[in-house]
C-alpha cells in the first residue's frame, strides 16, 4: 500500500523548439538554434528539448540526435534532449546505442523523451502503415531498450525484432537509464504516464492541465511502491506544460511580433494534414484564451510575469516549456526574447511560485 504524498518539487523551466523551416538555409536555422541553446545553458534553464518531424516544414529535425550532439560540445549544465525520439522509426539496438553515446558525451545530461509519432502520414514516409503496426513497434523497442539497459549481451524475441547474443560495449552514465518522458494529453495515457512516472508535457487548456495533473499525481501516489515501473528511479516527476512566447521591450512590440508569427506556425502545425486533405490539427486557435489548447504569451517583461505566475498557480505544473523561436520570428527577436526573460522574468517567476 502507498503512503505518503506526491513529491512536489520548485519550478524549473526548459526550451522547446521544433527547429521549424523558415526560408533560410539550414545552416543558419541549425546555428540559430544552437546559439540559443548556449544562451539558454548561461541563463541557467533546466533543459533544452526538441521535436522529431518528417516531411513537413514543422521541422527540419529529422535526427534530434545530431542537434543534441552538437549542443553537447557548446553548454556545460543544460540538459539534452528529445521530446520525443519516435520509437517506431528507429532499430532498437541502435538506437539504445546512440542513446548511450549521447548520454556518455554530455556527462549524463541526457533527457530521453520516448513517443510513437503523433503524425500517421509521417510514420508512413518510413514504411509504418498503420497505427496498429506503430503501437506494437513502439512498445516491442520500448521492451529492447529496457533488456539492453541491463546486460552486456542482448538476448529478445518478438514480433519485428530478434537479437541473440548481441554484444553491447556501451551503456548509460544515469543508471539504469536517463529518466524518460512521455508527452500524455487525455485521461487515459495520463494513467499510464502516471503509473510509470514518466515526466510528461501536456498541450491542453488551463482547466484541462490543471485537472489532468490532479489525477496524476493521484494515481503516481497510489503506484509508486509497485514493481516494474519504467522511471521508478525518477523521485520528483516534471509535470510541465507547453507554452509560446514573445518578450519584447512594449506589449505592442511584442503582440506584433508574435501574431505574425504564429500565423505561419499555424500553417506549418497543419501542413501534412492539409497537404493530404484531412482535418487540421488546430482548426482554430483563440491564442490569449486559458482554455486554449495552445495559448501565446506576448508582452513586457513586467506583462509576461503577471501571466505566467497566474498560468503556474492555475495549473499546478512545476516545469514550464517555452518555445522562444517559432514561425517566421527572426533569430535576432528570438533571442532578443529569451534574454529579456532570463534576466527580468525568470528569477521573479521562480520567487513568486515556490
Amino acid at each position: 500500500m502507498s503512503t505518503g504524498s506526491f513529491p512536489e518539487s520548485p519550478l524549473e523551466i526548459g526550451m522547446f523548439d521544433w527547429v521549424e523551416a523558415t526560408g533560410a538555409p539550414p545552416a543558419e536555422i541549425f546555428e540559430h538554434k544552437l546559439q540559443l541553446a548556449e544562451a539558454a545553458d548561461k541563463a541557467g534553464f533546466y533543459s533544452w528539448q526538441l521535436a522529431e518531424h518528417q516531411g513537413t516544414p514543422l521541422s527540419i529535425d529529422a535526427s534530434p540526435s545530431l542537434l543534441v550532439a552538437a549542443a553537447i560540445q557548446r553548454t556545460k549544465n543544460i540538459r539534452l534532449g528529445a521530446l520525443t525520439w519516435c520509437l517506431p522509426w528507429y532499430n532498437p539496438y541502435r538506437f539504445y546505442l546512440e542513446m548511450c553515446m549521447l548520454d556518455q558525451m554530455s556527462g549524463g545530461r541526457l533527457e530521453l523523451g520516448v513517443g510513437r509519432g503523433v503524425s500517421p502520414i509521417e510514420s508512413a514516409y518510413l514504411g509504418i502503415p498503420n497505427i496498429e503496426e506503430s503501437r506494437e513497434r513502439y512498445r516491442e523497442i520500448l521492451d529492447v531498450f529496457f533488456a539492453a539497459s541491463k546486460t552486456d549481451n542482448l538476448n529478445f524475441s518478438g514480433k519485428y525484432y530478434n537479437y541473440k547474443d548481441v554484444e553491447l560495449h556501451n551503456h548509460f552514465v544515469q543508471k539504469p537509464y536517463p529518466a524518460l518522458w512521455f508527452p500524455s494529453s487525455d485521461k487515459n495515457s495520463i494513467d499510464f504516464t502516471a503509473k510509470h512516472g514518466y515526466h510528461t508535457v501536456l498541450n491542453t487548456s488551463h482547466p484541462e492541465t490543471k485537472a489532468l495533473y490532479a489525477q496524476y499525481r493521484e494515481t503516481w501516489v497510489k503506484h509508486r511502491d509497485v514493481g516494474g515501473r519504467h522511471n521508478a528511479h525518477v523521485t520528483h516527476p516534471r509535470l510541465g506544460k507547453s507554452q509560446l512566447i514573445v518578450v519584447a521591450d512594449t506589449d505592442a512590440e511584442a503582440e506584433k511580433l508574435a501574431m505574425d508569427a504564429l500565423a505561419v506556425w499555424l500553417s506549418h502545425i497543419n501542413h501534412l494534414t492539409t497537404k493530404h486533405g484531412r482535418a487540421p490539427l488546430l482548426p482554430r486557435l483563440d491564442p490569449k484564451s486559458k482554455d486554449s489548447v495552445t495559448r501565446l504569451v506576448a508582452g513586457s517583461p513586467s506583462t509576461v510575469l503577471d501571466i505566467l505566475i497566474e498560468s503556474v498557480k492555475e495549473t499546478s505544473i512545476n516545469y514550464l516549456l517555452l518555445v522562444f523561436s517559432f514561425g517566421n520570428l527572426k533569430p535576432e527577436h528570438a533571442m532578443r526574447s529569451m534574454e529579456l526573460f532570463s534576466r527580468d522574468v525568470m528569477p521573479k517567476l521562480k520567487a513568486a511560485v515556490k
